[in-house]
């Protein structure tokens, strides 16, 4: 019995320092990171109706191993049969990493200001839900707080450079008298300083 406790306590303690020196590898102080994100609008038939493809870059500084705060900003264009629109927005929140080794899964939850504008058919996207109908070609425009929450996980490709492999966020947007929410996804590069 005293051989078994000794072999248990032994093997605990080479994982727990074979986990360390992986875990301060791959933390960084901060880190950038720029992608490609397609984001679903909850306009149409269906969740997937109608896409907007873009991009996206973010800052975070990171406070420990599974703490950080994000800025992100996301800029998305697309084109319907009706309509064409183009929306930014800018966000800021906190991440948090389940995980600190190669692969860490996150999740986030961001505040800020959106901004939309769509063109075309005969309201735009939202127009006919705000006011009277619009005249084909007139632009309406759609601004105000934007918040997401979701998920992600980046893979350590070298000590300085990750793959964000995927992220998943539904984010609420203030146009439409009903409130929007956009689904997005994100991949891309992002290196760590």
């Amino acid at each position: 019995m005293k051989k078994i406790c000794i072999m248990a306590l032994l093997l605990t303690t080479t994982l727990c320092l074979g986990q360390a020196p992986e875990a301060a590898l791959y933390n960084s102080n901060s880190d950038v990171y720029a992608g490609v994100v397609v984001t679903f609008p909850d306009y149409g038939p269906k969740w997937n109706s109608y896409n907007f493809k873009g991009g996206e870059v973010a800052y975070t500084r990171h406070f420990g191993t599974h703490w950080g705060m994000v800025a992100s900003s996301t800029v998305v264009h697309g084109n319907a049969f009706v309509f064409t629109a183009t929306q930014y927005s800018e966000t800021g929140g906190v991440k948090y990493n389940i995980l600190t080794g190669r692969l860490r899964p996150y999740v986030t939850a961001q505040a800020g200001y959106a901004h939309q504008s769509s063109t075309g058919g005969t309201n735009g996207m939202y127009g006919n839900e705000h006011h009277p109908s619009l005249a084909p070609g007139l632009t309406d425009i759609e601004a105000g707080l934007a918040y997401r929450g979701g998920i992600g996980g980046d893979l350590q490709v070298t000590r300085r450079i990750y793959w964000r492999v995927a992220q998943w966020d539904v984010q609420r947007l203030p146009w439409g008298n009903h409130g929007s929410l956009y689904n997005n996804f994100s991949s891309g590069i992002g290196f760590g300083f």
